[in-house]
């Protein structure tokens, strides 16, 4: 007889979606800073402005739905109606099929407009090549979605693997390809794919489009990765649950019920994705723009703050504006995000499993739960945040050497690493309150965000003495107060959960942590000037992080309880008194 896959519990869900996560992030840091140094300032301006494209489309396309199935299905597993999951999977299949079709015409019909809208003309055969990705990762979602609603984390951690991996080969190899065959091109014949240039620097503006559009069909063809090994994964070995309870379970409700509950979670959970996807579109529209116009207002103001660290090729083409976007999203940006990605796996793993104990109407295990959730995350991400922010410079210098962009994107992680804590935090809070049926709140909150970032942007950026050094101050404002919002809704809706005590311990530790790294980093900059000693303060912040949750007593025993070996650990634990 054929049993049901054993359920993970969410902080082991959560830490296989984490390693998972670890694993696609450092696959991804070994493709993004490559992909930035190919591409350029400039280049990578490009790739990123299609990025943000896909994600705002995609968001539409996705975001809301899997985390609805996600929802629904987890509920029905309490009540074993399993033929209702199984339909569930049918319908939400369908629809995505559907919704990616036209977004992804949307994306590529509209990509001339979209580019113009930006404004960055030269990121129009980028977004073009992304649009397939659109349609594979609606398609991803229905079984992301049904699999973590089943509360079975593999399948999720395995598809980003693979897309991570195939992103490298394929996003680098092409990029390298066609810039390697067209900057040939040009210096043998004078040409670009047949089209003469007169000066070197008009090339390179050209070159830089081709070999972005490349990357990001690496991107593309990495979706398609990901979910033929769903589909694949989904014809072996189906749901993991017997036939025999599907074919006991109660008799499934009307396709239009169900859809009704699909796009009714969906839509408001879609909003509040997409409100935090506006952050990135804001910084999109607001900086390229603003500071294209500070650039025709009082260019000379502007250029005197970063002195050489501007080349002159970008003068002449006019790009400045894109080449200090693509310093700051490029560097500080694509470090910063690792933050947030640490956590991610604790707010999808929470949401089906929080979702479950409120649906019974057991409020003690919903606000333990929650109490658990918003303690590990605090555990990993403010000391990540703050250890980015102590040692932004030599941490930029790391990943991607030593260069006039770094030397621009370097200073401005140092405010965006603090406001990476944030942005964690709201990912994991937003999950929660939409597992205690608060679905629409996370859209209001992070619209009031979004709107003190546009007004910071707009007026800030177009300072020149402060231009896209305004950017990271405003996504911390953003992400601060939507926190601090969301977090007394939280508690609103659930009732106390020692949010002093989830919040201070961490804190303190992270503190020692970041001075220290910093302490480290200053006396061994007196001995070295190698790039690579920031991995000893690393480890010296570490070291004293973890003694610093031990002495304050942070870590309880039922977090230990629920890692692999947390028995054991927790015994040794107990033994010292070191548990809260």
């Amino acid at each position: 007889m054929k049993k049901t896959d054993q359920k993970q519990g969410f902080v082991q869900g959560a830490m296989i979606l984490m390693m998972g996560t670890l694993t696609v992030k450092v696959i991804s840091m070994l493709f993004k800073i490559p992909i930035s140094n190919l591409l350029g300032g400039t280049g990578y301006s490009y790739f990123t402005n299609a990025y943000e494209i896909f994600n705002l489309i995609s968001t539409i396309a996705t975001a809301g739905f899997p985390v609805a199935v996600s929802k629904m299905v987890s509920e029905n597993c309490v009540l074993g109606n399993y033929r209702d999951n199984r339909k569930i999977f049918r319908i939400s299949r369908m629809f995505f099929l559907i919704t990616g079709f036209v977004c992804m015409a949307v994306m590529i019909l509209g990509a001339g407009a979209f580019a113009a809208m930006i404004p960055n003309p030269g990121a129009k055969l980028s977004i073009i090549c992304l649009a397939p990705a659109v349609l594979t990762c609606c398609l991803m979602s229905t079984y992301r979605g049904y699999y973590q609603g089943m509360r079975n984390m593999y399948p999720t951690s395995i598809s980003q693997i693979i897309e991570a991996v195939t992103k490298l080969i394929f996003g680098l190899g092409l990029s390298w390809f066609v810039l390697d065959w067209t900057e040939k091109e040009y210096l043998r014949a004078g040409t670009v794919l047949g089209v003469a240039y007169e000066t070197l620097e008009q090339a390179q503006a050209v070159i830089a489009q081709l070999a972005s559009a490349a990357a990001v069909q690496g991107v593309s063809l990495s979706t398609a990765a990901g979910t033929l090994y769903l589909m694949i994964r989904w014809r072996k070995h189906g749901d993991g649950v017997a036939n025999e309870l599907v074919m006991h379970a109660p008799k499934p409700q009307g396709t239009k019920t169900l859809l009704k509950q699909i796009v009714m979670i969906g839509i408001p959970v879609c909003m509040g994705s997409l409100t935090i996807n506006l952050s990135g579109v804001i910084d999109l529209m607001t900086v390229t723009g603003r500071l294209a116009d500070v650039m025709q207002a009082a260019p000379q103001a502007l250029l005197s703050v970063y002195g050489e660290n501007i080349p002159q090729s970008e003068i002449i083409n006019n790009t400045v504006h894109n080449y200090l976007y693509g310093a700051y999203s490029g560097k500080a940006g694509v470090i910063a995000n690792l933050v947030p990605a640490l956590t991610t796996g604790f707010a999808v793993s929470a949401l089906p499993a929080v979702a479950e104990s409120f649906a019974k109407g057991n409020s003690l295990k919903t606000r333990n739960s929650i109490s658990m959730v918003l303690r590990i995350t605090t555990i990993v991400c403010i000391p990540a945040g703050l250890g980015l922010s102590a040692l932004a410079v030599p941490v930029c210098q790391l990943f991607f050497g030593y260069s006039k962009e770094v030397a621009i994107g370097a200073p401005l992680l140092a405010v965006l690493g603090i406001a990476s804590i944030f942005i964690a935090l709201t990912g994991t809070i937003n999950s929660l309150l939409q597992a205690v049926g608060r679905v629409s709140l996370p859209v209001k909150l992070m619209l009031i965000g979004s709107a003190v970032k546009f007004v910071m942007n707009y007026v800030l950026v177009g300072i020149p003495q402060i231009n896209i050094q305004a950017a990271p101050y405003s996504t911390l404002v953003c992400y601060l107060v939507v926190t601090l919002l969301s977090l007394f809704a939280l508690q609103s809706s659930v009732g106390e959960l020692g949010l002093f005590a989830i919040f201070t311990k961490p804190l303190l530790a992270s503190l020692l942590c970041a001075a220290g790294a910093r302490a480290t980093q200053n006396l061994l900059m007196e001995y070295t000037s190698s790039r690579f000693a920031v991995l000893i303060s690393v480890a010296v912040g570490a070291i004293l992080y973890l003694l610093g949750l031990l002495f304050l007593k942070a870590i309880k025993k039922e977090d230990i309880m629920m890692i692999p070996k947390g028995e054991k650990v927790a015994k040794i634990l107990e033994k010292y008194s070191l548990l809260g």
